[in-house]
């Protein structure tokens, strides 16, 4: 069996581990998911450059409601009428 690199993370993940693990699903109960790229305006007044910036978040959309799931909103970053509520 050969056993990959997780990009980005630097452990071995094997067959097992993912089997095991639970599915993320989505407030809404929705588990597929189809991935965007939302972009952020960063004024130049807080931009390291002192330029203006565009800066890409790739996200996760859940195919069931169009929302992401809080979940996956690291440092809430992300507007909150793009995110699910639990009903």
């Amino acid at each position: 069996m050969n056993n990959k690199m997780n990009p980005g993370q630097g452990i071995n993940i094997n067959p097992k581990i993912i089997k095991d693990a639970p599915l993320l699903l989505c407030d809404c109960g929705g588990a597929l998911f189809t991935e965007k790229i939302m972009i952020k305006k960063i004024s130049a007044i807080v931009s390291p450059t002192g330029n203006e910036e565009l800066f890409p978040l790739n996200v996760l959309i859940c195919d069931a409601c169009g929302k992401i799931p809080k979940e996956l909103n690291i440092g809430e970053v992300i507007p909150e009428s793009y995110i699910t509520k639990k009903s």
